[in-house]
């Protein structure tokens, strides 16, 4: 986002401002408006998401004009675009060069674990036709405000939620303002998630028999003693599909190697892509380019056992893998060091 800056004359949407909080806490759906606003379920209460909207707002150099606490209305000040983000963010024809921005923002509470936040982007040209100063006013495609909501919870998650990052479910789950389901993304065929039966696109209904909304997703990411196995419900074409997927937990305390693993798109093998100096990895010669085997026996052929093995790991323990490189087996051993780094 461009760096912001007050506009003369910048509150021509105070009046809108009203109309949108009535449309809001009647229940109306700003998905349904043309892109012209969404709305984001977040996973938490009025204080914590309201809090979260603020900080977002301040580190995304964004003015606010005003903070109704009470209402939970907030306007921000008239701030520039550049070239880049205006033609993305905004209608307009790609020769006008950039433009203004103006936000309504609204908070509501559903319920404790819940709070909606809608938000709308006013767009005004800074050049082209005008008549007696009015500038041209363009549409929003959407996308200024998912990447904002997107931005606001990912702030209150990691606030809220910080053990959250240690979670692996090899996806990433998305929220559809307009269906309000989660939909799964970035399962690719060398992930856990893929491994395990989940497709791009699936429709998140149910995990272990419950019905998944914003309020009570990241409950069943929580508390996860290493590994657990819970049921998913999705939805594709050819119908509703329960797949039992198995969740990792890998603590960033948890002792580490030194060397960092990606398995291979085409032959799904694991390869070491870097080794941090001074590591135990690189104290015993370790390589990047080197193909992980096994460990302690265990083959390690699936995003599965290959968790499973760094859970077992233990500070001072000898790790024994088995590596190919350039063709040929080797043997070597290993003794996994307090956290610096992940492995």
């Amino acid at each position: 986002m461009g760096s912001a800056l007050s506009f003369k004359k910048g509150r021509p949407w105070e009046l809108c401002g009203l109309l949108f909080l009535y449309l809001l806490f009647s229940g109306f759906s700003l998905s349904s408006s043309n892109s012209e606003g969404r709305s984001f379920p977040l996973p938490g209460n009025f204080e914590e998401v309201w809090n979260a909207t603020l900080a977002t707002l301040k580190a995304e150099k964004i003015p606010i004009a005003t903070a109704d606490k009470a209402r939970g209305y907030i306007q921000s000040a008239t701030f520039p675009l550049y070239k880049k983000e205006y033609k993305e963010w905004a209608k307009a024809p790609s020769l006008f060069s950039s433009g203004f921005c103006a936000l309504e923002i609204g908070v509501l509470e559903k319920d404790p674990t819940m709070t909606v936040v809608g938000i709308r982007a006013y767009f005004k040209r800074k050049t082209g036709l005008s008549s007696k100063g009015f500038r041209k006013q363009d549409g929003s495609r959407g996308r200024f405000e998912g990447l904002l909501g997107k931005n606001i919870n990912e702030r209150l998650v990691e606030a809220k939620f910080p053990a959250i990052k240690s979670v692996i479910l090899g996806c990433d789950l998305h929220y559809d303002d307009k269906t309000a389901h989660y939909f799964i993304a970035g399962a690719d065929p060398s992930t856990l998630a893929y491994e395990q039966g989940l497709r791009n696109g699936d429709v998140l209904v149910k995990i272990s028999g419950q019905e998944v909304t914003p309020g009570n997703l990241f409950g069943f990411f929580l508390n996860i003693p290493g590994e657990s196995l819970k049921k998913f419900m999705v939805l594709r074409k050819e119908g509703e599909l329960e797949l039992p997927i198995r969740i990792f937990f890998l603590n960033s305390d948890a002792p580490h190697m030194g060397f960092h693993v990606e398995r291979d798109p085409k032959t799904l093998r694991f390869k070491i892509t870097s080794v941090r100096a001074g590591s135990p990895a690189a104290r015993e010669g370790f390589l990047p380019g080197d193909i992980l085997r096994k460990q302690n026996n265990l083959l390690l052929d699936s995003w599965v056992g290959y968790y499973r093995a760094i859970l077992a790991q233990t500070d001072g323990t000898t790790q024994t893998f088995q590596v190919e490189r350039s063709g040929k087996i080797l043997e070597k051993k290993i003794s996994p060091a307090g956290n610096q780094a992940p492995t």
